[in-house]
């Protein structure tokens, strides 16, 4: 969970500007779970890169028309006449982002202003 005092002004921020990402992959069971609800359109946008054994890293919003990293997360969208935003995966996004921010000093460096 988010730091205590941290309220989401939904300004997208921290989705809008992959760049300063804190982290870019996830792991095999949120993988797992994508698959198991079926979310291939989730996956789509999943590089699984194999490191020997059973080991992987799923490296995460990878174009799949590029194969590129991309700037802004996929799945976030604008509220129409507002200047908000939505997470169009909210109920299966990753670990990192449900943490988001790690501490005020972490959101400070990420430009979130959750702590105004």
């Amino acid at each position: 969970m988010p730091p205590k005092n941290f309220k989401c002004k939904q300004c997208g921020n921290c989705c809008l500007n992959l760049t300063d990402a804190f982290q870019t992959s996830v792991s095999d069971e949120e993988v797992a779970l994508w698959e198991m609800e079926g979310r291939y359109d989730i996956l789509e946008w999943v590089n699984s890169i194999h490191l020997g054994e059973e080991y992987y890293i799923h490296d995460i919003w990878i174009s799949p028309k590029t194969g590129d990293d991309v700037g802004r997360c996929p799945w976030l969208r604008k509220l129409p006449k507002q200047n908000k935003f939505i997470c169009r995966i909210q109920d299966v996004k990753p670990e990192h982002c449900r943490k988001y921010p790690q501490s005020r000093k972490h959101a400070e460096e990420t430009g979130c202003r959750g702590f105004e």
